[in-house]
């Protein structure tokens, strides 16, 4: 099952320096606001840390992330990242994509996408 990004709660994160939202759970593409990147993520089998971001994750699956800029995905489908410098958990931040969107307006050419 999937859920629609609109009705969830999210942990704002800090993804390779720019802004991100985090869910554990499985999002449903058709339901991402325009200039929105949806993408999933791999945890480690051994430390449970983010290891790996991909449009979609089968096995190890962490969650999911909301960001406002496309990642640039390698050729074999994964982009690899290192939990303790790529990723992290910021205090007191958005906790909707509502919330997400006033803080980081989306631009007019990215709605257009």
């Amino acid at each position: 099952m999937r859920y629609d990004v609109m009705n969830e709660y999210y942990t704002e994160i800090r993804l390779f320096g720019k802004p991100a939202l985090f869910n554990d759970m499985r999002l449903d593409q058709e339901t991402v606001p325009k200039g929105l990147y949806l993408y999933e993520v791999r945890y480690d089998d051994e430390t449970w840390e983010p290891v790996q971001i991909a449009k979609g994750i089968l096995a190890n699956h962490l969650g999911s992330v909301l960001t406002r800029e496309r990642l640039k995905i390698p050729a074999n489908g994964y982009l690899d990242l290192e939990a303790k410098t790529d990723w992290k958990y910021k205090d007191k931040g958005c906790r909707t994509v509502q919330e997400f969107l006033e803080k980081y307006p989306i631009r007019q050419k990215e709605r257009e996408r």
